[in-house]
């Protein structure tokens, strides 16, 4: 598993972590039951630091991406959590709103906001694909 993280992007090496191993996840390149590195080997090959690690599989396990068996390590959640639709709307306007503030605030009009949206919902598909 390779997983690609900037030092120098700004954004903050677990936010980093967390979103490539969700993509990862999401994608379907991580299958359901598929076990993860050690927090001590994906912070080797990352550069992270090992409790950063531990932080985002915590976090992930939370959120039901990832299921942590004691002595065994982590590995990809089952399948997704099963959310109410209104749950589902609710954390993914969560997700959205500070993207759409960051949006508007480089002055993206209602459109080129949908184009861009529409463009990386075609590439997650298309990668699902692949």
């Amino acid at each position: 598993m390779y997983i690609r993280i900037d030092p120098h992007s700004g954004e903050p090496l677990s936010k980093q972590l967390k979103e490539r191993l969700q993509y990862l996840i999401v994608r379907g390149a991580l299958a359901p039951g598929d076990q993860i590195d050690s927090v001590r080997a994906l912070a080797e090959k990352t550069g992270v630091n090992p409790t950063t690690v531990a932080k985002v599989f915590m976090q992930l396990q939370m959120e039901g991406y990832l299921v942590m068996r004691p002595g065994a390590g982590a590995f990809v959640a089952p399948k997704p959590p099963a959310y109410t639709a209104g749950e589902k709307k609710r954390r993914l306007r969560e997700a959205l709103r500070p993207a759409l503030v960051e949006a508007r605030f480089l002055g993206m009009d209602a459109d080129d906001i949908v184009a861009v949206v529409h463009d990386e919902l075609t590439k997650l598909a298309g990668d699902a694909h692949d």
